[in-house]
């Protein structure tokens, strides 16, 4: 990717994180989907707005988003996913934790991704060459990551099952952090955190831009059986999948 578009694309990405604090502090609009899941006048809004943004840099590249229909996709090339607010339930509660997510796939693989969680300035990014950055506030910075000899495992706080318990059962953890939406794979890609597992289903957009940014960090995500995760499958769902660190992906755990 040609770094003036790595530029254009964060600045979508925080222009869109502006849109939604603006927006959810002029007071939302929420209903249900058919999945009774929540969705905001500012999901719509922001994915319409990155959707314009896309398209016009980038004119030849499909996007999938969310809150549009889907459409074809050739997937050997390129195309875009698209979470305009990943964490909508810890948006509407008035919380720091939601983000939004750009990725870029390239023949089924995640290639360049986008995080922001625009509460705290936070940008996680691939840049030109791929590698792994962070900025707060603009400027670049480096995160510690956690100084636990043990392994420390991340887990989501909304949707904690049986299969995730057992996992965490098996395995020995110093630490099992409980956070929402795409910032456990942004602790993952800083090394603030080892391991998330997670056992049911989720949409590609959902981690597609995390993913990008754990391969870029030396970590990976990878199913049950071992295989590196791919996009474009039927609806864009996954399964249960391992999102792995650097520290873990290098043998200090065990691989999936």
């Amino acid at each position: 990717m040609d770094k003036s578009i790595v530029a254009e694309i964060k600045e979508i990405t925080t222009e869109a994180g502006a849109m939604a604090v603006n927006l959810r502090n002029k007071g939302l609009e929420i209903s249900l989907k058919e999945d009774s899941s929540p969705v905001t006048n500012a999901d719509k809004a922001i994915s319409s707005f990155i959707f314009d943004r896309l398209t016009s840099i980038a004119p030849d590249i499909p996007v999938i988003c969310e809150e549009r229909p889907p459409c074809a996709v050739d997937t050997s090339k390129q195309f875009w996913l698209i979470d305009p607010i990943d964490g909508t339930r810890s948006f509407i509660d008035n919380t720091d934790n939601f983000t939004v997510n750009i990725a870029l796939i390239d023949n089924k693989s995640a290639a360049y991704g986008f995080i922001y969680q625009p509460t705290t300035g936070l940008l996680y990014f691939t840049d030109a060459e791929q590698n792994f950055c962070v900025e707060e506030n603009g400027i670049k910075t480096i995160r510690p990551a956690h100084g636990s000899e043990g392994l420390v495992a991340v887990v989501s706080s909304h949707h904690l099952n049986e299969k995730t318990e057992s996992f965490l059962a098996s395995n020995s953890f110093s630490e099992i952090v409980s956070i929402p939406s795409s910032i456990k794979l942004c602790m993952l890609a800083e090394g603030r955190v080892d391991i998330y597992p997670k056992f049911g289903t989720t949409m590609e957009w959902d981690i597609a831009a995390g993913d990008a940014l754990i391969r870029a960090a030396g970590g990976k995500v990878c199913t049950l059986s071992g295989e590196i995760m791919q996009y474009a499958k039927k609806d864009f769902r996954n399964n249960h999948f391992i999102a792995m660190g650097k520290r873990w992906n290098k043998g200090v755990g065990e691989s999936c």
